[in-house]
């Protein structure tokens, strides 16, 4: 909980060198939600709506400005993630980080899933439904 990366500095820097996207997650401080970076500078609780990097010099940029909100107790636990973009949507590589990203599982009326309807989106593992204008849904399998 020092703020330190999870994955060597090495293994981030060879994920950004063979072309993968990667986003920075954290945990914010004030309430222990996971975030990630934004285009904006700001940490958002939203995968969809984070900063991509798509280079080396592009990640490096992530740490650096999660190295300086870290510095400034805002956030802990920062590292880099492996991500994949389909159809417009951010999907999170690993299943550990899909979890992190949805909420908890048990109850999803609690969890993110329950703002994500409200948001008109319903998530379930890598499937997107838009909810039509009877309310109906509609499912798009991605990913």
């Amino acid at each position: 909980m020092d703020g330190t990366a999870k994955k060597p500095a090495a293994a981030e820097a060879a994920s950004a060198a063979k072309g993968t996207l990667q986003v920075m997650t954290a945990y914010r401080l004030q309430d222990g939600h996971v975030v990630y970076l934004a285009d904006d500078g700001t940490w958002t609780e939203w995968i969809e709506e984070a900063r991509l990097a798509s280079t080396k010099e592009a990640a490096d940029a992530l740490t650096a400005a999660a190295k300086a909100a870290s510095d400034a107790n805002q956030i802990f636990e920062t590292y880099l993630i492996d991500v994949t973009t389909s159809g417009g949507r951010t999907w999170p590589v690993t299943m550990r980080e899909v979890m992190r990203a949805q909420g908890p599982t048990i109850h999803p009326q609690f969890g993110k899933q329950a703002e994500r309807e409200t948001r008109g989106l319903i998530v379930t593992s890598h499937a997107v439904a838009k909810k039509t204008e009877r309310g109906e849904r509609r499912e798009n399998r991605e990913g």
